[in-house]
């Protein structure tokens, strides 16, 4: 009997211990998680950047790629820096107005290399509610090749005598290896929506994070878009 009491004893610290560890484990590696997600790569460079774009699977990377592949080296240098300038994101900017059904194109040049372009587009449907929709869109372009575009929509009727709610969306297309572009909610109000976007530096030469506003405003026969900075 003592023997079988000192068996289950000791058995007990074993499970006891066994718990313990499993408990202090999954902190541990959470631990060294964050100390890896911490350390970011100092700066973004020609190399790491096609491998970049040789892992995406989207469209749009692959039309990067084939765009930066045909630079020249000082080319791709140089587009490389502009990726990680934070001030050039933040003067990634558009305003634009219009009537529906009269689409609008502004490219805003900010320097050789760089330029905006800001897009609206509008459509009326021939459903009785005469459902309108207004896209608008602020691309930065490198040499001519997009590598972020940011876009906010919204969908309401102008006609008929039902409920006249509005819906909104928003969307990405990023190859801009240097920040993670993300939004939050998009939130409606009558024929308005807006949304956040936040540009978490994946680099350490980007800097801080930057933040914008995108916002959109429709009616029956007119729009207005922009996007702009948020304090910091």
């Amino acid at each position: 009997m003592p023997h079988r009491t000192a068996s289950r004893r000791l058995a007990t610290a074993a499970i006891a211990v066994g718990a313990s560890a499993a408990i202090l484990a999954p902190t541990a590696h959470a631990a060294d998680a964050s100390e890896v997600a911490a350390k970011k790569p100092a700066k973004l460079t020609v190399a790491s950047y096609q491998a970049y774009l040789k892992k995406q699977k989207t469209p749009e990377a692959k039309k990067a790629l084939k765009g930066f592949s045909a630079l020249t080296k000082g080319q791709q240098a140089t587009f490389v820096q502009h990726l990680q300038n934070r001030k050039i994101y933040e003067a990634l900017l558009g305003q634009v107005e219009g009537r529906i059904g009269q689409p609008r194109t502004v490219v805003d040049p900010h320097n050789s290399e760089v330029r905006f372009v800001t897009k609206a587009s509008t459509s009326v449907g021939k459903d009785k509610r005469r459902t309108t929709t207004v896209r608008f869109t602020v691309t930065e372009e490198i040499f001519k090749i997009p590598v972020t575009a940011e876009t906010i929509s919204i969908v309401y009727p102008t006609a008929g005598n039902g409920p006249k709610r509005a819906t909104a969306s928003a969307q990405v297309s990023n190859v801009n290896a240097a920040i993670a572009i993300t939004h939050n909610r998009v939130s409606v109000k009558g024929y308005g929506a807006q949304t956040y976007w936040s540009a978490e530096p994946q680099v350490a030469s980007f800097g801080k994070a930057a933040y914008k506003t995108e916002h959109v405003l429709g009616s029956k026969v007119t729009y207005r878009a922009s996007l702009t900075n948020n304090e910091d």
